[in-house]
Order: structure tokens, then sequence, then C-alpha cells
């Protein structure tokens, strides 16, 4: 008992999400293009940077913002060639988001680029860094940081010291915004889904979140998915990367049931979204 302790009096932990606004890497996309200018001239399209933005500013960002514990950092990645209109914006809207930075970078492989955004943080002497990834399209419930943390202080009690695990969320709502008015889904994964997962990984390792598909995470690292709680809003909509589908259950969720799920997780949704 003495020995395990020690090891939690060691465990000194750091909660940090990172978020890809449009940063050009050469690697990682589902629909890459070879020619790196035509990818950022893509990404930093004025009419796609202003769909973009509206996402965030409806889900992403009041998601963080929104959080019960505000003990955590962000990280928004950008390229080194982001355009000036569109990073003023971006400063404008995280100006009361506690923690946060904006880190440019110019187009590297996506895993370097991801140690680099995370390694540009001031070392605060923590043993553990706690990454969480979040799209720009997407939110957590306002309870995600506190829970995270939670299910990280419990589950550094169990693995095995010095290796790195990951925590996830596997239901949630996906939001179908493809057609006309919002279509609502209240899903159950079954295999780790991206918005708000995380890896708690000690320090000098250098993991995060980003070093495996989301979707094989649980192949390499130890894994706990939390299934009670509706932890997330996916939205689908042309614009995404990646095929919006679900991979586990998926149920109808409408009136009554859904005005519950989204004033008790995700208060700060602008109606329009709301069905």
């Amino acid at each position: 008992m003495a020995v395990l302790g020690r090891a939690q009096m060691e465990f000194r932990n750091r909660i940090v999400g990172l978020v890809r606004f449009s940063y050009p890497a050469l690697t990682g996309f589902t629909r890459q293009d070879d020619d790196i200018a035509a990818q950022i001239a893509m990404l930093h399209d004025r009419g796609r940077l202003e769909t973009r933005f509206r996402f965030f500013e409806a889900l992403s960002l009041p998601s963080l913002k929104a959080q019960s514990d505000r003990g955590f950092e962000t990280v928004i990645l950008v390229g080194d060639g982001f355009p000036a209109w569109a990073m003023d914006r971006l400063r404008a809207g995280i100006a009361d988001l506690t923690g946060a930075r904006i880190v440019q970078l110019p187009p590297m492989q996506h895993y370097p680029a991801m140690q680099a955004a995370f390694g540009s943080l001031p070392d605060d002497g923590c043993s553990h860094l706690t990454s969480f990834r979040l799209d720009d399209d997407d939110a957590m419930d306002i309870h995600h940081i506190a829970r995270l943390r939670r299910m990280v202080d419990g589950m550094a009690q169990v693995v095995n010291p010095g290796t790195s695990f990951c925590i996830g969320h596997n239901r949630g709502l996906f939001l179908d915004l493809s057609g006309g008015d919002p279509i609502w889904t209240d899903v159950t994964e079954k295999l780790p889904l991206g918005v708000g997962l995380a890896m708690c990984a000690p320090v000098d390792s250098r993991e995060n979140i980003f070093r495996r598909n989301h979707r094989l995470l649980h192949m390499f690292f130890t894994t706990l998915t939390e299934g009670e709680t509706h932890g997330y809003i996916r939205t689908v909509h042309a614009g995404n990367d990646s095929e919006g589908k679900a991979s586990g259950q998926v149920r109808p969720i409408g009136g009554a049931k859904l005005t519950t799920v989204l004033r008790r997780g995700f208060p700060f949704l602008p109606e329009g979204y709301r069905g």
C-alpha cells in the first residue's frame, strides 16, 4: 500500500485539448491533395472558413467555455499561412476561454505536428499530460472535463505505472445537418469516437491522443469508455472529412427526451440547431 500511495503522490496531471482549425497537415485527411498549395487554398478558402467558423462558434467553442471544470487548457492549431482576417476572428472568439492559445505551424506530417503543438506548451512540472481532441464542428457536454479528470485519476491507480491509457465516451448524439431540418439520433458507439477522446501519458513519452486512428485506439492502449452519459454532439454535414456513420446502436430521439438531454448537457446550443 505504501508503494501505491507514493505513486499517487507523484501523479500530477495536466489536461489539454487540441482543436485542428483547418491546419494543412501533409497527411491525415481522408481527402488529401498531393499538391500542398492546392490543399492550403482549399482549406483557407474564405467561404469554407466562414462555414467552419459558424460550426466552431455554435458548437465546439461554447462547449469548451461552458465546462463545469475550468482547470484545463486548449490549443487551437492553425497553419502558418492562416488568413489574417480569420486569425483576428479566432483570437476574438477565444479571448475569454481560460487557458486557450493559438499555435501556428507550417505544413508537417500529421502526428509530428500534433507533437509539436502540444510541445509548444510551457513546462508546468506535471508528470502526465492528458490530451484530448475536439473537431471544430463537434461539441462535448458541459461536464466532460470534470468526468475526464475523475476517470483519469481512477485509472491511474489501476494501469501499469509509466504506461499510457485512453478515456472515451461512446454514448452521445449525432446531429445530421446534410439536409433541411436538423435530424437527431441517440448513438452508442462500439468503437472509440474522436469527440473529446483522451489519452493520459507520461510527459516524457511525448505521446498524445493523435498517436493512433481513434477507431483503432483500443487495440494499442488500455481504454476505458463511459457508456451512460450523452457526452458529445457529432455533426454530420457535407463538409465532413470522414464518413458520418456510427459504428454501433442508433436510435431516433426527439421531443421532450431530446429537450431534456440538451438542457442537461448542452444548454449552450443555439435554438436553430435544436430541431
